[in-house]
């Protein structure tokens, strides 16, 4: 099964882009999503996570959100620390849940730190969306998030330039452009090539 990345930095609408995918019966997993689910059920990230964050970390069995972000989004040591420890449970998991996705052409996994943890390597292609830091402030400001906070998370995060270099596909969520159109854009064209890689004696150049 061919796996396609999909990120972007916070706020820049990479979920909305997730769910366009979907119309066209693409599953996605939402690596960000399922690392916080696997974070507060699985006993082994939450034995390391207390041993790196301290007992703190978790409160009545569940994530303390607002403690581990205080802790990390200034401290990239930790923070690195903190992805490595889920970032593996998080790939075997999802090689599991890929295994039974056997009736789409693709998959999606999305990820706000595809690159960072290396994941783009395990994808065929990789998708960033990308959009003006105005918007993107704008949007977390109705998420009910502080400008300190805001600007901590995306200061914490690589730069649209950074993720713009590593991948195949950009989308740029800039309410002028139609995010809709591009998405089919790019869902064709993998379609497409896929079935060149798949199909070689179907492929016509002219």
């Amino acid at each position: 099964m061919i796996s396609v990345g999909l990120t972007g930095g916070i706020g820049s609408g990479k979920s909305v882009v997730s769910e366009m995918f979907k119309i066209f019966n693409i599953p996605t997993y939402n690596s960000d999503s399922q690392a916080k689910i696997l974070m507060e059920i699985n006993t082994d990230i939450k034995n390391e996570i207390i041993e790196l964050l301290g007992i703190a970390a978790y409160t009545e069995n569940l994530l303390n959100k607002q403690y581990i972000a205080s802790e990390i989004f200034l401290n990239n040591t930790l923070r690195n620390k903190l992805n490595n420890i889920v970032h593996k449970y998080v790939i075997q998991d999802f090689m599991k849940w890929i295994n039974i996705q056997i009736k789409s052409d693709f998959v999606i996994l999305e990820s706000a730190i595809l690159f960072e943890t290396g994941n783009e390597k395990i994808n065929k292609f990789n998708i960033t969306v990308i959009s003006p830091f105005e918007l993107k402030f704008k949007r977390l400001k109705k998420r009910g998030m502080t400008d300190s906070d805001i600007n901590k998370r995306i200061a914490s995060q690589w730069t649209d330039e950074q993720l713009i270099k590593l991948s195949d596909y950009i989308i740029v969520n800039d309410e002028q452009k139609l995010v809709s159109k591009q998405v089919l854009s790019i869902y064709k064209d993998i379609i497409s090539k896929i079935n060149v890689t798949t199909h070689p004696q179907n492929y016509r150049s002219d």
